[in-house]
């Protein structure tokens, strides 16, 4: 009896031990939990306080919104953390998330790289001239301080990188495992073959423009008309997603001598649920009107998490990182989507991965990695279409247009075929 009784005395004071426990752990939880400002989130200071060390996530994080509950600490930890959220409506309302990356070593060692090289090419500019003109050397260091001054005070300089300043292996490239984990983000409703991502598949694609400037050869048009940037002017077009357009445009004709034709329909006034398939009747005109098009380019804005920043530096400019997008007409749930056939899908991921990795070699960084959706996305009207979602709703319209100018240097290296040379 005295020993059952000794037992029946521990296991009490064990039960009131754990009761205390938890009671003190969840007054815990309760007081970080509301020792947050109105913008604090757990997720966020620890995040922020991880980044003050000096620690990269050299992993991407991803989490897809599954419509779980939004609330506690669960909640609040995984709400703020470093994740691009992006978002795309066509036949439904879905949000996807993709991945965070900070930037490598490399990537920073290339920006530098980048700078440096635009420096030595106002070297090479300035020797070229001396030695032409015959200056003595006064009038060489004159000229010299005169040139770097003008750089200094031009508003919006942008050399194109004159060589590449990263570079990926042949083995690298030759396994589709690498492709598919370094180039894409795979969206969870859509699944991508290897044969699809075949190192000679996607560079073997014939990419360069087939005829002179005398007629349009590149469409530049925005389903999503109505995206806006942070600092954009309220119904001011030149301040959207469509006056990005058309600087970009306007680089693609005056610095490349390309036949551009920026088409401003709008699509997604009322709603952006159909906007997909009501902005079919205007390219249905306009191709009509202008056959000879061989480059069309969907320009978007992406939506991401607001604590999310898409930008980067270049060349001393900030500037919009931004992503090209696939459609592959495939969904895990559906199969192949024979009521919206895209006889390009191969096509149009070759034309997009030229793209990225010209991007990845000679401005590191600037793209983030392309995303594959199971839906068409009207890219199946010409071999060489691409969607590009340029920055979000968190960057401002300068950085926006500062990403034109590295954006127009890589569409033309590839319509040129300088990226096989």
């Amino acid at each position: 009896m005295n020993i059952s009784h000794k037992f029946k005395k521990q296991g009490i004071v064990s039960i009131v031990f754990l009761l205390i426990l938890v009671h003190l752990m969840m007054r815990v939880a309760y007081d970080i939990e509301n020792s947050l400002g109105d913008n604090e989130t757990l997720g966020g200071k620890i995040c922020s306080a991880v980044l003050r060390q000096g620690v990269q996530f050299t992993n991407p994080y991803i989490l897809f919104a599954n419509g779980s509950s939004q609330n506690g600490l669960k909640y609040h930890f995984f709400k703020n953390m470093p994740l691009e959220m992006c978002l795309l409506l066509e036949l439904e309302e879905d949000n996807h998330v993709t991945e965070y990356r900070q930037p490598s070593v490399i990537e920073e060692m290339a920006a530098i790289e980048n700078n440096l090289a635009y420096q030595n090419s106002l070297r090479n500019e300035i020797e070229t001239e001396s030695h032409d003109e015959g200056l003595t050397r006064n009038e060489q260091q004159e000229l010299e301080q005169a040139v770097l001054t003008e750089n200094t005070t031009a508003a919006g300089t942008f050399v194109p990188a004159q060589a590449p300043v990263a570079k990926y292996s042949e083995q690298q490239l030759g396994d589709p495992g690498f492709i598919k984990t370094t180039f894409y983000s795979e969206d969870p409703t859509t699944q991508i073959r290897t044969d699809q991502l075949q190192y000679s598949t996607l560079m073997g694609f014939d990419a360069t423009l087939k005829q002179d400037n005398s007629n349009v050869q590149i469409l530049v048009y925005h389903t999503h008309s109505q995206e806006a940037y942070i600092d954009s002017t309220p119904g001011d077009s030149s301040t959207s997603i469509v006056g990005v357009g058309e600087h970009l445009c306007d680089i693609l004709r005056t610095q490349y001598g390309f036949n551009v034709l920026h088409h401003t329909g709008e699509y997604d006034v009322e709603s952006r649920d159909n906007a997909y398939s009501n902005a079919m009747v205007g390219l249905d005109k306009v191709l009509a009107e202008n056959p000879t098009i061989e480059v069309m380019i969907d320009l978007h804005r992406d939506q991401t998490n607001p604590d999310t920043k898409l930008v980067t530096t270049i060349q001393d400019r900030p500037t919009a990182r931004f992503m090209f997008f696939n459609g592959l007409c495939y969904t895990r749930a559906l199969g192949e989507l024979t009521n919206l056939p895209n006889p390009y899908v191969q096509d149009n991921l070759s034309f997009a991965f030229q793209m990225q990795l010209a991007a990845e070699e000679y401005y590191p960084g600037l793209t983030r990695r392309i995303y594959l959706k199971g839906y068409r996305y009207n890219l199946h009207y010409r071999p060489k279409s691409m969607l590009i979602e340029l920055g979000s709703q968190t960057n401002t319209v300068e950085e926006a247009m500062n990403a034109c100018d590295p954006m127009a240097h890589i569409i033309a290296m590839i319509l040129n075929g300088e990226n096989k040379e």
